[in-house]
C-alpha cells in the first residue's frame, strides 16, 4: 500500500507539469500571430437575412366559446290514441309532412260498428220520447208526446172535479170524491212522466255523447300530423321532417304505443352551458358562430338565457337560434359555438410566423434602421393567418421580422429580401404539404 502511494504523488506532478507546458506554450504561440476573434463573430456581424410584413389594423371579434348539441325546434313524439292493427304506413323516416297529413291508418272495422251503435241506442231513446232528431239546446220536456197525454188527461180531471164541486148539493158524497182522486192521480201522473222525459232526455245526451266519443275514436284511427299552436319565427309554415318510424303494417298498437318521432328542422335550437363569469356578457340577439364537425360555419344568434347557474358545475344554459333552410344541420349532432361579445375595428395583428415562442415567453422582432428590436408581447387572439398583438402597443407604421428571426437577437444588422408572389405562394403551400 505504502509502494503505490509513493508512485501516485509523483505521477500527478508529472501530469500537471506536462498541461502547464501545453497552456504556457500554447498561450505565447497565440501572442506571437497576434490577436485573433473567433469566427462566429465574424458571422453575428453580418446582416441577417430578413423578411417583413407590416403590422396591421384589423377588425376583430371578441368571442365565447363554447360546445353544445343542436336540437329540432320542436321534436314531438306521436303516439296512437286507440287500438288496432295497423293497416297502412302513408309516410317514412326522412320524410317532410305538414299538419293534418296522415301518418298511418289503423284498422277501422271495430270503431265503425261502434259509431253504429251508438247511433242505434241514441235512435232508441229518442223514440221513447216520441222524437226523430235530437232536441235543441233548452228543449221544453212538457212538448214531448207522453207528457202533452198526460197534461191533457190532468185538465180533464181538473175540469170535471171543479164541475163537481158546484154541482156537490146534487151528487153524492162519493161522487165528490172519486173526482178528487181522479184530479190528484191526474196530477201524479202528469208529474211523473215530466219526470220520465227529463231523465230520458239526459239519457238522449248521454247516448249523443258516446256517439261523439265513437266518432272521435273513428277519426284517430288515422293518426296524422300534429298542429302546432304557436307562432313560428319569421312567420313560417310548420314543416316537420320524419325522424324515426316506429312500427310496421300489420302491428298491433294500444293507447300510448308510439309510431313516429318528428322533427321541426328549418330552424334549429342549440343549447350549450357556459361558465358563469361569462353571465354578464352574454346577451339575447346577439351573434353566434357556429361549427360543425364537418368544419362548416352557420351563423345563430341568442335566443334565450337561462336565470339559473347550477351550483354543481357552475355553469348556466344558453339556446341559439340556427336558420337551417338547406337542412344541412342535423338535431342531435355535436356543434362549436362562438358567441360574439363585442366587435373592435382596430386591433393591432401580425403575421403567425414573426412570433417566436421559447420557454413560455413570446417575442417579435421590428425592423427599424436596418436593425432589429426584440420585443417580448402578450398574444390576443388567433386568426387563419394572423395573430392579435395584446400588448404592448406597436409604433404606427412598423414592419414585423416573418423570417430569419430564429438567429436574430436585439440590435442584430437586418437585410431585407423580396419574396416574389409565386416563391410565397410556393412555399405556403409546402408548409402545408408537410
Amino acid at each position: 500500500m505504502k509502494f503505490v502511494q509513493k508512485l501516485f504523488v509523483p505521477a500527478v506532478l508529472l501530469v500537471a507539469g506536462v498541461v502547464g507546458l501545453l497552456w504556457f506554450g500554447g498561450h505565447l504561440t497565440g501572442h506571437a500571430a497576434g490577436p485573433h476573434k473567433p469566427q462566429v463573430q465574424e458571422t453575428q456581424r453580418e446582416p441577417v437575412s430578413v423578411t417583413l410584413a407590416p403590422v396591421q389594423q384589423r377588425k376583430i371579434e371578441r368571442t365565447v366559446d363554447a360546445v353544445g348539441t343542436l336540437h329540432g325546434f320542436e321534436e314531438v313524439v306521436v303516439a296512437a290514441k286507440v287500438e288496432g292493427y295497423v293497416l297502412k304506413v302513408d309516410h317514412d323516416m326522412a320524410d317532410s309532412v305538414k299538419p293534418g297529413q296522415v301518418l298511418l291508418q289503423i284498422d277501422p272495422t271495430d270503431s265503425e260498428l261502434a259509431v253504429r251503435e251508438a247511433e242505434k241506442n241514441l235512435l232508441v231513446d229518442l223514440s221513447k220520447l216520441g222524437l226523430s232528431e235530437l232536441p235543441e239546446k233548452g228543449f221544453d220536456v212538457r212538448q214531448v208526446p207522453v207528457v202533452v197525454q198526460a197534461k191533457a188527461k190532468l185538465e180533464n180531471a181538473e175540469a170535471r172535479w171543479e164541475r163537481a164541486k158546484r154541482l156537490q148539493k146534487t151528487i153524492t158524497p162519493e161522487e165528490l170524491a172519486d173526482k178528487a182522486t181522479e184530479q190528484r192521480t191526474a196530477q201524479a201522473e202528469f208529474d211523473n212522466q215530466v219526470l220520465i222525459a227529463r231523465t230520458s232526455l239526459a239519457t238522449i245526451e248521454l247516448k249523443q255523447a258516446e256517439l261523439l266519443t265513437a266518432k272521435q275514436k273513428l277519426q284517430d284511427t288515422k293518426i296524422k300530423v300534429p298542429a302546432p299552436t304557436q307562432a313560428l319565427p319569421n312567420g313560417q309554415p310548420p314543416t316537420y321532417v320524419i325522424s324515426q318510424r316506429e312500427v310496421a303494417e300489420g302491428d298491433m298498437v294500444r293507447p300510448g304505443t308510439q309510431v313516429f318521432r318528428l322533427v321541426m328542422d328549418h330552424i334549429l335550437k342549440l343549447r350549450a352551458p357556459l361558465p358563469e363569469r361569462y353571465i354578464s356578457d352574454v346577451k339575447l340577439g346577439q351573434l353566434v358562430h357556429v361549427t360543425t364537425t364537418a368544419r362548416k360555419t352557420f351563423e345563430g344568434k341568442v335566443t334565450r338565457i337561462s336565470p339559473h347557474v347550477d351550483a354543481t358545475v357552475r355553469t348556466f344554459d344558453v339556446e341559439i337560434q340556427v336558420p337551417n333552410p338547406t337542412g344541412e344541420l342535423k338535431s342531435g349532432s355535436f356543434a362549436k359555438v362562438a358567441i360574439v361579445t363585442r366587435t373592435e375595428s382596430e386591433a393591432t395583428t401580425v403575421p403567425l410566423e414573426s412570433v417566436v415562442s421559447f420557454a413560455g415567453n413570446n417575442k417579435i422582432f421590428l425592423a427599424e434602421d436596418g436593425k432589429a428590436r426584440e420585443i417580448l408581447v402578450t398574444l390576443g387572439l388567433q386568426g387563419t393567418e394572423w395573430i392579435e398583438i395584446a400588448s404592448p402597443k406597436l409604433p404606427e407604421g412598423a414592419k414585423v421580422v416573418t423570417s430569419g428571426q430564429s438567429v436574430l437577437t436585439n440590435g442584430a444588422s437586418v437585410m431585407v429580401r423580396t419574396v416574389n408572389a409565386g416563391t410565397k405562394e410556393r412555399v405556403r403551400s409546402g408548409a402545408k404539404a408537410q
